[in-house]
C-alpha cells in the first residue's frame, strides 16, 4: 500500500486493487494507532475513527485534491502504482 501523502502525522494510502470490499473509491487515512476509511468524492467515513480534529483535516485535504486522488485511485486498482499527490506544500 503506497502512502500517497503526508499531513501534519497524518499518512494518505491508497491500495492495489482494492475496490471490493467498500466499492467506493476511496482513500486509508492514518494517525499513529488510528485508521479511517474515507469515500474520495464525497468524503464520508466508511470504516474506522480518527479524532475529530484529525478527521476534519483529512476530509479537507481530500476535498482539495479530489480530481487528482480520483486519478490516482484508477492507478491503483488496476495495480499500478499511484504516485504521489502533487501540488502538495
Amino acid at each position: 500500500m503506497p502512502e500517497i501523502d503526508a499531513l501534519l502525522g497524518l499518512s494518505f494510502c491508497l491500495y492495489f486493487f482494492d475496490d471490493q470490499q467498500h466499492k467506493l473509491p476511496h482513500l486509508h487515512v492514518k494517525y499513529g494507532g488510528y485508521e479511517l476509511i474515507i469515500a474520495i468524492e464525497t468524503s464520508e467515513c466508511l470504516e474506522g475513527y480518527l479524532p475529530n480534529k484529525q478527521r476534519k483535516r483529512a476530509e479537507a485535504h481530500i476535498s482539495m485534491y479530489r480530481e487528482q486522488l480520483m486519478q490516482m485511485w484508477g492507478k491503483a486498482v488496476k495495480g499500478e502504482n499511484p504516485g504521489k499527490l502533487e501540488g502538495v506544500c
